[in-house]
């Protein structure tokens, strides 16, 4: 196996599973509780971290690490100003009824820790190839993980998805916040339950290869 696909392998598996920013990490909750309650508005939630926070990143990559800290974060955080402008006018024409009922929730993206904060302590100290695709990883996964959430919400609270009958109850209160808290605590103590299982797995068909 090439020294290339470890790394993409190693990439994978940190922004996916390891590192999962809202399964594992448990950062950027609050969009997640408040915003992704069933699957359009978590596929509205995602489109918008994704293309916000990547973008962003990858321009932000440029920007010297002569600068002062406080100096790179402002930075950081007017370039993805200016590059939420253009996604909110994106979002408007593809998904407008599920983009305005994000509310404040899509904004607040603007200042989410994968840019505030990521960026300087991980993605910025590694070579910039490698970077983006680490960058990329971490931004899918939790795009992904927002997607399982409101679509496991979507089905507790209404019974159905995308129009097909799937629970003979629902669970109307997974709506509130404090409903959303509790599912995402329970399914992420589920979630870094079967990573650390696989991980365990993994681990010991190693030793006995």
């Amino acid at each position: 196996m090439s020294d290339k696909t470890i790394r993409l392998s190693s990439a994978h598996k940190e922004g996916f599973l390891t590192g999962n920013a809202l399964l594992s990490s448990g950062i950027i909750i609050a969009p997640a509780v408040a915003a992704a309650t069933d699957f359009m508005s978590a596929l509205a939630l995602s489109i918008v971290f994704c293309l916000v926070t990547y973008i962003t990143v990858a321009i932000c990559s440029f920007v010297p690490s002569k600068l002062v800290y406080t100096v790179r974060i402002i930075l950081y955080t007017l370039v993805a100003s200016m590059v939420y402008v253009l996604v909110r006018q994106l979002m408007l024409n593809l998904m407008p009824e599920e983009f305005l009922g994000l509310g404040i929730y899509a904004p607040l993206l603007i200042t989410n820790s994968l840019i505030t904060s990521k960026t300087e302590t991980k993605f910025y100290r590694r070579k910039r190839s490698y970077m983006l695709v680490l960058a990329g990883f971490y931004v899918l996964g939790y795009a992904s993980s927002i997607i399982l959430f409101g679509t496991i919400r979507n089905i507790l609270v209404s019974g159905t998805f995308l129009g097909y009958k799937i629970l003979p109850v629902t669970f109307p209160s997974l709506t509130t916040l404090y409903g959303g808290f509790i599912l995402l605590a329970l399914v992420s103590a589920l979630y870094r339950g079967l990573v650390s299982y696989a991980v365990r797995k993994g681990t010991r068909n190693d030793s006995l290869s």
